[in-house]
């Protein structure tokens, strides 16, 4: 059995002050069966609320909860990455993969996690380094990094290294870097393979490659990879974070050490969740 969860921390969707109703409900609900309830302060901003500096309260909670789609769950999971917190995301978005349950399922969820009756995902993450002739620049991925050109014309020539060895040189307009939470994501899309999210690999997937020789691979967790290019360039982290790569920088990837943790139901079903979700087996 798992810890009773007793104090939640709250992230809202951004620039969705119409959430606030949404979360007074939550709030209530949880509150009747003793789970205390907290706002960060940006999310708290927005709907006329004072909170929490988002730090202090990833110290003073239980679990994390995201109010929003995935990517307002994903958020929470990369800017909480190091404090070892469960998380667990209640969809008001469209696509849901990755969140929990909808709001009218908080009363049923609430009795789960105060009495520790729900199951915990672990999912791999990796860990991205800048390197550049004025230091490094590090950041975490729940789903994938694009690197990616900056202009519409023309292409990005990327040289890869596994273990130091060069095995390929990529002539594409962006080449995605994910894990196998992130297949049925943005890697979908570009004809990458789903990959069971459970599993440790690095997926790569050119996208709009040059050749027809470029395929995308599925690479094992033991790898440190090494990437640079000839022309500047930007990387997107999880869609939500662009950083920039200058042709002289060297961008390595490899697994972070610890994993992002995801509070669910203990009946939850990946594989109905993908069928449900993109519609496979439908005539």
């Amino acid at each position: 059995m798992n810890p009773s969860i007793l104090k939640v921390g709250t992230l809202l969707r951004p620039s969705t002050p119409t959430l606030k109703e949404s979360f007074l409900q939550i709030k209530e609900v949880f509150e009747t069966q003793g789970i205390e309830v907290m706002l960060e302060s940006i999310s708290a901003g927005m709907i006329g609320f004072r909170g929490m500096d988002f730090e202090l309260m990833c110290q003073e909670v239980d679990a994390l909860l995201s109010l929003g789609g995935d990517g307002t769950l994903i958020s929470a999971l990369r800017r909480s990455y190091g404090y070892k917190i469960p998380a667990f995301g209640i969809n008001t978005g469209h696509l849901g993969f990755l969140t929990a349950i909808g709001p009218s399922e908080a009363k049923e969820f609430g009795c789960m996690l105060t009495s520790g009756n729900y199951a915990i995902d672990e999912h791999m993450m990796l860990e991205g380094i800048i390197q550049t002739d004025k230091g490094e620049k590090r950041f975490y991925v729940l789903n994938e990094v694009l690197i990616s050109k900056k202009n519409i014309s023309g292409m990005l020539k990327i040289y890869a290294k596994i273990a130091k060895e060069i095995f390929n040189v990529y002539y594409v307009d962006s080449l995605i870097v994910g894990t196998p939470t992130g297949s049925t994501a943005y890697n979908i899309s570009a004809g990458g393979a789903v990959v069971y999210p459970f599993c440790r690999n690095i997926l790569l997937t050119p996208i709009s490659a040059h050749s027809l020789t470029q395929r995308p691979m599925v690479l094992s967790d033991e790898f440190m990879l090494e990437f640079s290019v000839e022309d500047d360039c930007v990387l997107v982290v999880d869609g939500q974070e662009i950083l920039q790569m200058q042709k002289n920088d060297i961008l390595f990837i490899s697994p972070a050490s610890l994993s992002a943790k995801l509070i669910q139901k203990k009946s939850r079903s990946y594989f109905r969740i993908l069928k449900e979700k993109f519609k496979w087996g439908e005539e």
